[in-house]
């Protein structure tokens, strides 16, 4: 399996591109033998490659990370650190908190996977956007996670799904409004940029001339099962509510598509 998938790389419909950094679940032979019996590589953004299968054919350009968050996760800053907790390049403990590895990769072994993964993904990424914005003067990236709780003590309610446009510094209020009233317009509920205000992609990304960018986080049991998620790799959805969602997501996107195709919405 290739690195990512780039589906419509030379279709310039829209002034849009879609990524999704967590979707991949596969690692390298050498990170399987170097990992403890006890690890756990909890927290990907499970199945969002089947439940966004639809946006390829609505005409939008999309790239997918086949590849594990732990293995290098490519929504981390590479000035922040190599190894250690989730902020950094590689992870050394898990989301819980837990160890991966009896002996975290080295240095050398990290650099190994920024040349060999993480490089990769973000010149495609680049060269996408680029293209973009070469034919339309203005792109909008819209970067797809996923999550099972909130990772911040929160009194309220937990949303249905996160927008985060780092307080409106890498789209605008009126897009981020625009979001918002189309997953409202399906009975979700929205939280606004708390917990997840933009990772790196969304923050790097969307401070570029010319570039804006939306991160969409959607809640686990929104779409893959209606309960609590714990310390645990996912290997099948609960087929009911994973087709709900599917169609309520296909029903804010169809309407994206229509909104650009008429000039409707501007970013």
């Amino acid at each position: 399996m290739s690195n990512y998938q780039v589906y419509n790389a030379e279709l310039n419909r829209f002034p849009v591109v879609f990524d999704l950094p967590h979707s991949g679940t596969t690692i390298t032979a050498e990170m399987a033998d170097a990992l403890l019996p006890t690890a756990v590589l909890a927290n990907t953004d499970w199945f969002l490659r089947e439940l966004y299968d639809f946006l390829p054919g609505l005409g939008f350009t999309v790239l997918e990370n086949n590849l594990n968050r732990y293995l290098i996760d490519p929504n981390r800053d590479p000035n922040e650190g190599l190894t250690g907790d989730y902020y950094h390049l590689v992870y050394a403990k898990n989301t819980f908190g837990h160890a991966l590895y009896q002996t975290p990769p080295s240095s050398w072994e990290i650099n190994r996977r920024r040349d060999q993964f993480y490089q990769p993904y973000h010149q495609q990424l680049q060269k996408l956007l680029s293209i973009k914005k070469d034919t339309f003067g203005k792109v909008l990236l819209i970067d797809l996670h996923s999550f099972a709780e909130y990772t911040h003590p929160f009194n309220g309610p937990t949303a249905d799904v996160v927008l985060g446009n780092n307080y409106n510094q890498t789209a605008t209020q009126e897009t981020f409004d625009y979001f918002q009233q189309h997953f409202q317009s399906v009975g979700y509920t929205i939280g606004d940029n708390f917990p997840f205000r933009g990772g790196f992609i969304t923050r790097h990304y969307g401070s570029n001339p010319g570039i804006r960018s939306m991160q969409i986080e959607l809640r686990y049991n929104r779409y893959i099962e209606d309960r609590y998620f714990s310390e645990e790799i996912l290997e099948n959805w609960q087929p009911q509510t994973f087709n709900m969602a599917k169609q309520r997501l296909q029903r804010i996107f169809q309407q994206l598509a229509a909104d650009l195709a008429a000039n409707r919405f501007s970013f």
